[in-house]
């Protein structure tokens, strides 16, 4: 590894796309080879049709199925590779954006946010400049969905261990990671459809399919290719009439027609499908391949072992049933169709794949988007090394941190502070001017937490806590749709704490300038009433407030610390260290805030 992972991300940059030239000049030169052999096949065609050779015409069309079924199958095999090749340039840039602190470009997950959720509205887990984006680089659904449920509920501690080990190893293999991400941009990945996209389809054949699975298609599907053989042999060795040929293809048509509708209905909701499959069988390949060392890829790695085959072969049986389905418009396929009854042939072993393994589909696609998981969090932990791995304490009411900052804030500009809560109904309060870090250094420590209790690395160089609830109530809002006030709407998120409480499981709050939307006076006997309740139940946290008054609490109360943001002012310019002090605030800057938007002061 380079001394900084931008340093790595370039050089990989600048060699994906040297690669992308050559295979994209190779995939134009075979698909220009396929327009000219279907051009010269169709020359012969009609030439042979018109001079009346049959047979000739026949043998043609024998010899160009395979030499243009091999064209296109390496057409495909280069553009694939060009695919992936521009995926990875994609990738690379990506993780140069998140390096760099640029997020505006990626992903952000908003359609997960709930605004009731007890931190996600105020930690800046999805949305704009978010976590998620820091995360999150797969394209499957399915390792989203995993990353999103870590984010918003705290896992146990083995899981948290295991996850760690694995994260530790993956990040260690940043080629093999990046190709699983990008065979995961493959088709429409972000379409709701494809959720479960292998889960869905297995449920759909077995909806639609029930038709064809008796004993009369089994036979008719032998049957019949076997009379048109024998009719075409006929017709062409021992001299019958042309017209016999038109027996079996009546018959045929009628058979076809039966199945009909279901086939369609399979090309209008999975016609995508093909491409989407290729990227999960090479995914599956990828995590067969490797030799995992971690207790928990490990356990992973054997949910993709079937009883005779693996997942990943399971996955091309079921590909490759699919694209020759999917390819009935081509104009090559409609005699064989006729013919041959194709599509109840391909129909039929997509009923024998649902049969052998449907009891397994699900486990697979868990281990799979369990391991690309973790894969993405890997590589976060790959572009942050500073970043510590948290030690999960047995100890209830813990947390102990050296030198932690705010992921989402560029290292240039993060400040990093120790900090230490630890003890039933400890409580810290933040007091400190304006715009001196306080609301950032309460989402500081709640994301970290979040992310501590995901299994991922933290931004600090120490990091101890005990497993806990995390609430927040900071960005608290109006909601005029109903009828509901920016003080009212507190309220109702301090309540939901007080009910949080009654569940007796440890919690860490972080409330941001407590009662605001009040007056003075109230806002201060309510803030004492609050701090008397919280000091006495099974939780932990901080407050932040502008009310110096509270600062004498810590003379009375054991289990209430003072801390502060403070500002100076040098040459009439109000400077922030963002650093904490254990003290109350002794310094304010509102007068001179003020001064500077031209408020004059009387």
């Amino acid at each position: 590894m380079t001394d900084h992972p931008g340093n790595y991300y370039e050089s990989r940059l600048e060699e994906l796309r040297q690669k992308s030239v050559g295979l994209e000049q190779n995939e134009t030169r075979l698909s220009w080879i396929r327009v000219l052999i279907f051009c010269a096949f169709i020359v012969a065609a009609v030439y042979f049709a018109n001079v009346r050779e049959i047979q000739l015409m026949i043998l043609s069309v024998l010899l160009f199925v395979p030499v243009f079924g091999w064209i296109i199958q390496k057409h495909n095999k280069f553009k694939f590779a060009l695919a992936q090749h521009q995926f990875l340039v994609a990738i690379n840039e990506n993780e140069l954006k998140r390096v760099s602190g640029k997020f505006s470009d990626l992903d952000d997950g908003i359609e997960y946010l709930d605004t009731h959720h007890s931190y996600a509205p105020d930690l800046d887990l999805f949305g704009s400049n978010s976590l998620y984006q820091l995360l999150v680089r797969s394209k499957l659904s399915g390792t989203r969905e995993i990353i999103k449920n870590w984010l918003l509920a705290k896992s146990s501690k083995p899981e948290i261990e295991e996850r760690q080990q694995a994260v530790q190893e993956l990040s260690e293999d940043t080629s093999w990671r990046q190709n699983l991400t990008a065979y995961g941009y493959h088709g429409d990945q972000r379409n709701a459809q494809y959720t479960n996209v292998v889960v869905s389809l297995v449920q759909w054949i077995d909806e639609n399919l029930r038709l064809i699975d008796n004993s009369f298609w089994r036979i008719m599907r032998y049957l019949m290719p076997t009379i048109s053989v024998s009719i075409l042999f006929g017709i062409n060795i021992l001299g019958w009439p042309y017209q016999w040929i038109y027996l079996p293809i009546l018959i045929n048509l009628g058979l076809l027609s039966v199945i009909f509708k279901p086939l369609m209905e399979v090309t209008n909701e999975f016609g995508n499908i093909s491409s989407f499959l290729k990227g999960y069988e090479k995914v599956i390949t990828e995590i067969e391949q490797k030799n995992f060392q971690s207790p928990l890829l490990q356990k992973l790695h054997k949910q993709l072992r079937t009883d005779e085959d693996s997942a990943s072969n399971a996955i091309k049986s079921l590909r490759r049933i699919l694209m020759f389905l999917l390819s009935r418009a081509n104009v090559l396929y409609l005699p064989f169709n006729v013919l041959f009854l194709l599509d109840v042939n391909w129909l039929s072993m997509a009923i024998s794949w649902k049969k052998k393994n449907i009891s397994q589909v699900e486990k697979w696609f868990d281990a799979v988007h369990q391991i690309d998981a973790l894969s993405d969090i890997s590589s976060y932990s790959f572009s942050n090394p500073h970043f510590c791995y948290p030690k999960i304490s047995t100890e209830n009411h813990l947390l102990i941190v050296k030198e932690m900052g705010h992921p989402l804030i560029k290292p240039e500009q993060r400040i990093c502070n120790d900090f230490s809560l630890s003890g039933i109904g400890k409580l810290g309060l933040v007091t400190g001017s304006n715009m001196s870090g306080k609301s950032t250094f309460l989402r500081t420590i709640g994301v970290n937490l979040v992310l501590a209790q995901m299994g991922a690395p933290v931004c600090a160089k120490k990091f101890e806590c005990s497993l806990v609830q995390v609430f927040t109530s900071m960005r608290t809002q109006d909601n005029l749709e109903e009828n509901v006030s920016s003080f009212y709407a507190e309220l109702q998120r301090l309540k939901n704490l007080l009910d949080l409480l009654k569940k007796d499981e440890p919690i860490f709050y972080m409330l941001d300038e407590i009662l605001k939307g009040t007056n003075s006076e109230d806002r201060h006997k309510g803030a004492l009433s609050l701090i008397d309740q919280l000091i006495n139940e099974n939780c932990r946290g901080l407050i932040s407030t502008h009310d110096i008054q509270l600062s004498s609490l810590a003379q009375e109360h054991a289990n209430i610390q003072n801390m502060s943001f403070n500002s100076t002012i040098i040459n009439d310019e109000i400077k922030f260290d963002y650093k904490l002090s254990f003290e109350p605030c002794n310094s304010f800057n509102a007068s001179k805030l003020m001064e500077k938007m031209g408020i004059i002061k009387k």
